[in-house]
């Protein structure tokens, strides 16, 4: 096989990949084991960044995930291009128990850094938030978490963090909602979580990003009882939707995001209007899936109101 036909298959490969990454894990562990030889520094850092999600997040191995991650490194040097690679090993040596090795790592992540240390070390902290809420292992991650998100303002986070802050945030704040039960702790923690999600979405993401952290903020403060903001984000978003395209399930579910907080400001006839509101645009939904989601979430609704 020649080298342009190698790198056209690891290519293939990498963006195939992500299509069957959770449901077929262990065969894309097993592909992407086979390609290792075959990585350039030019797909670096997203096969690290798919092994380490697919064989460290997915298939819970960590051990394994930092072993073909080693392959791929051993003796290579980090540039500025490629220190990333290095970043996201390290987070596989933290979570498969060798400290050493990933002391070593972060070092050489940071080395290659040039004067953007801060940066650097705080992607570390969130690309080992997010593996950690991945791994369902929570309590790490909002153990990490405050402390973290108080470091951007003193780092001046750069571009390039905004989007892996804003999905961790998201990713870990929903989590934590869907929790059975949170103490007053936690609940300030997912109220962080939501607001540095639509902080940064409105920073690096499209219109959608931006309705859908609203959303997240909506319910959040329904929980944590702030209807009234509750209210507020809801209606941004619908304003949103309204001016950029059609969104049927979103609009349905602020809608009831709406009606919920309506309820908790003792507004009968504003909670019934709302929810006939997101009765009509859940009309528009095909797919069996989208309103079996519509439906639970309108009787959650129903049943705390």
């Amino acid at each position: 096989m020649t080298e342009d036909s190698r790198s056209g298959a690891l290519r293939k490969l990498l963006d195939e990949g992500w299509a069957y990454h959770d449901q077929e894990s262990e065969r894309l562990a097993r592909e992407l084991e086979a390609a290792a030889a075959n990585v350039d520094s030019d797909f670096l850092v997203p096969f690290l960044h798919l092994s380490t999600h697919t064989i460290g997040e997915h298939l819970g191995d960590w051990a394994r995930a930092l072993r073909l991650g080693k392959r791929v490194l051993d003796g290579r040097t980090p540039t500025f291009e490629t220190a990333k690679g290095w970043g996201r090993l390290q987070v596989a040596a933290v979570l498969a128990g060798d400290p050493i090795e990933a002391a070593d790592l972060e070092l050489s992540y940071l080395k290659a850094a040039g004067g953007d240390l801060g940066a650097a070390l705080l992607d570390m902290r969130f690309m080992l938030i997010g593996a950690l809420v991945s791994s369902k292992r929570l309590a790490e991650a909002a153990r990490l978490y405050g402390g973290t998100v108080a470091l951007i303002e003193q780092i001046h986070s750069p571009d390039f963090l905004d989007r892996t802050i804003a999905a961790v945030s998201n990713n870990l704040g929903w989590e934590l909602y869907e929790m059975t039960s949170r103490s007053p702790e936690m609940d300030i923690l997912m109220r962080l979580c939501a607001d540095t999600s639509l902080k940064f979405w409105l920073k690096c993401g499209n219109w959608i990003n931006e309705e859908r952290a609203l959303y997240f903020r909506a319910i959040v403060s329904n929980v944590v009882g702030e209807p009234e903001s509750a209210l507020a984000d809801a209606d941004k978003a619908l304003a949103v939707i309204d001016s950029q395209g059609q969104r049927p399930l979103d609009a349905a579910l602020l809608h009831l995001a709406r009606a919920s907080a309506l309820a908790a400001l003792g507004d009968g006839s504003g909670k019934s209007r709302a929810i006939a509101d997101a009765d009509a645009a859940a009309s528009k939904l095909t797919a069996p899936d989208l309103q079996a989601q519509f439906a639970s979430e309108r009787a959650k609704v129903l049943a705390a109101a």
